[in-house]
């Protein structure tokens, strides 16, 4: 095993003990009790990945449209809660991800 490839399963194994991460996999656990629910959930963040993935022009209005379609699921406690934790896990592989582009000299300028 390479260094790198050392060092990334560590980065993963560091991630996996987060408090963030398993408080993410805890709340899914237990919406994913209630098939119904986690379903519309998924459903709900399938579209909105869709929306935010696209940046249509009226991406904003789709949003409110949208939250008030899944605005019965959106209301339980458990469902914002694992929505939070999502964020929290997504945000850390996101500053991650930055952290390691911002600091390889590597040329995309034909991007």
């Amino acid at each position: 095993m390479s260094d790198i490839e050392y060092q990334m399963k560590n980065l993963v194994d560091s991630i996996k003990q987060s408090n963030e991460y398993n408080q993410y996999r805890r709340l899914y656990g237990e919406i994913g009790e209630n098939e119904k629910l986690l379903t519309r959930l998924n459903e709900f963040r399938m579209r909105s990945f869709q929306i935010q993935l696209n940046q249509e022009e009226n991406s904003l209005g789709i949003c409110k449209s949208i939250r008030e379609e899944f605005k019965d699921i959106l209301m339980l406690p458990s469902v914002q809660e694992f929505l939070i934790a999502e964020q929290r896990v997504n945000t850390t592989l996101r500053d991650i991800n930055h952290y390691i582009w911002d600091n390889i000299e590597l040329n995309v300028d034909f991007i």
